[in-house]
């Protein structure tokens, strides 16, 4: 098998959006070129069966349900009463006024946290309500993020190692005692003791009530649940983050427009534009040619492994222009891109998170919400220390594509506003 690399966004767009360019965990986990414990491992405990790694019809009705869980009512319903709601709940216990009187915290606990509580409520999870088992469910995410990207890292066999421990925390500790919660909870509907609307809408409802007919194998149903656990929290914090660093920096040069953080537009663009420039935030996502893919800038074989650069797809000055690396949220994007590349993929794996991140109308997003609401406290980074960045491979730091652990800030406003 060949691996073919695609950067150029014209081409990996054509490629993503192909019926003859599959999902494969074999490829994702470069089992194919290496075949090793570690990728074997890694396929059992974290890819087999879950639905980015599925196709076909398999895909598509798997698909179509769990789009149930980011329609509009339900997105609003995450936005006003998790997401925004715990934004001031985890800033006001984490900020705190340093010696040189200034109001400081680590962004990247406070933001992390915040998505937990949403990952936990889209998943169904229970017992996250106190500090404890909020922490203990934290110690899971970068492990397990991790154990999914291990191909990603240079130490893999030590990062499969601790993404499978990791794992086994959050299915003894979280996944099973929610399973039960809600298989008990759905023994009262049946008993006529509850309505079925009465019962939250998640993922885990789904499994118990066999809605898709692979969640049958406990194996995949557990998968599945950490495939939304790492999505819904990592990438979005890193998302988060990213757009704060990127934009911080372009206010210090264009200082006329600090005034634009109370315009959702301009903030929703910024997004938009660091998710271009970042996003994954891995160097590049897989797939398998089942058939020749007719790219003309890119011939592809059956049988090829294909390399998708997304990052640097979104780079391409050929659409993005001479600037293409550089942050700019006032960027003109041409007719047929987007101002997020292609951030979210795009074609029938398109990500599910798209609309949460950006809103039905791309400016009303839990995230642009969240990042607009720092930047009105003032936020800016704490110079006096150094984030800490996760150490990938080398072709994912030649991206300058950062993983943050810590996020140090400041809250110049945090008085007048907080």
């Amino acid at each position: 098998m060949s691996t073919v690399r695609v950067d150029r966004i014209k081409d990996l767009q054509a490629v993503l959006r192909s019926k003859s360019a599959l999902e494969s965990a074999e490829v994702s986990t470069e089992y194919y070129i290496e075949p090793s414990a570690a990728a074997e491992t890694n396929i059992q405990e974290f890819f087999q069966g879950i639905v980015t790694m599925i196709n076909g019809d398999e895909h598509r009705q798997r698909r179509r349900l769990l789009n149930s869980l980011v329609r509009p009512e339900e997105l609003i319903r995450f936005r006003e009463h998790v997401i925004l709601p715990s934004v001031d709940r985890w800033l006001g216990r984490a900020v705190k006024k340093n010696a040189e009187g200034l109001y400081t915290c680590d962004l990247a606990d406070v933001v992390e946290r915040i998505f937990l509580e949403f990952a936990a409520k889209i998943i169904g999870l229970q017992g996250v309500e106190s500090e404890e088992g909020m922490a203990r469910l934290r110690s899971c995410v970068l492990p397990i993020f991790g154990g999914m990207s291990s191909s990603h890292f240079e130490n893999r066999d030590a990062v499969v190692e601790a993404g499978v421990a990791a794992k086994k925390v959050f299915v003894e500790e979280y996944y099973k005692p929610s399973l039960a919660y809600v298989q008990e909870q759905m023994k009262r509907v049946a008993a006529g003791e509850l309505a079925d609307e009465d019962v939250p809408l998640n993922l885990l409802k789904m499994i118990v009530t066999g809605a898709d007919p692979g969640y049958a194998d406990e194996g995949i149903a557990i998968r599945e649940a950490i495939l939304f656990f790492v999505a819904t929290t990592g990438t979005s914090t890193q998302a988060v983050l990213s757009t704060i660093e990127d934009l911080s920096h372009w206010f210090v040069k264009h200082p006329e427009d600090a005034a634009l953080v109370e315009d959702t537009e301009f903030i929703s663009n910024a997004l938009q534009e660091s998710l271009r420039l970042k996003a994954p935030y891995v160097s590049f996502v897989t797939r398998v040619a089942a058939d020749d893919v007719d790219v003309p800038g890119c011939p592809i074989k059956s049988g090829d492994a294909i390399q998708g650069w997304i990052a640097q797809a979104g780079r391409d000055p050929e659409v993005f222009g001479s600037d293409a690396n550089e942050f700019n949220p006032k960027r003109e994007v041409p007719d047929g891109y987007n101002r997020y590349g292609l951030a979210f993929a795009t074609g029938a794996h398109q990500c599910l998170g798209l609309r949460a991140v950006l809103g039905n109308d791309g400016r009303s997003g839990s995230h642009l919400r969240m990042i607009q609401h720092f930047f009105k406290l003032g936020v800016r980074r704490d110079l006096t220390q150094v984030p800490r960045i996760l150490e990938m491979r080398a072709s994912e730091q030649e991206l300058e594509i950062p993983t943050y652990i810590t996020f140090p800030v400041v809250f110049t406003n945090w008085e007048k506003n907080a």
